[in-house]
């Protein structure tokens, strides 16, 4: 019998896969998170990965005060990109963006995005 991979709707439900039982065990095993970076390097998203690390330690750097008052939104070619519900936030990040960085620098060495920018948004839109 060959090993094979799961086919859609074992698990009963659509869309889901299931591991062949012949396969479980076989191969190192990796965490998810690696995983998942591997696979999104892999298509090219390397944006998407930093994007993760920096939601992961976002409370780290900021504190969480500011972390319920500024959210990251993306990451595009190194710049991050905050979103705010106030102006105030965005003034406040535009002069404490240098230290941001370089907290951000602190948690992720080279995958730190080297620049920002902030844009308000209303809390509904959040």
């Amino acid at each position: 019998m060959s090993a094979r991979r799961g086919q859609p709707g074992q698990s009963g439900a659509r869309g889901r896969y299931r591991l062949d039982p012949e396969e479980a065990g076989r191969g190192p095993t990796v965490a998810i998170g690696t995983a998942l970076d591997q696979m999104l390097r892999g298509r090219g998203m390397e944006d998407a990965v930093v994007l993760g690390r920096v939601v992961a330690c976002w409370e780290d750097v900021v504190g969480p005060q500011v972390a319920q008052q500024v959210r990251p939104r993306l990451v595009r070619s190194g710049e991050l990109v905050l979103a705010v519900d106030h102006p105030a936030w965005a003034t406040e990040l535009e002069l404490s963006g240098p230290r941001v960085l370089a907290r951000l620098v602190e948690h992720l060495g080279d995958m730190a995005p080297t620049s920002l920018s902030v844009r308000v948004e209303p809390a509904a839109r959040r």
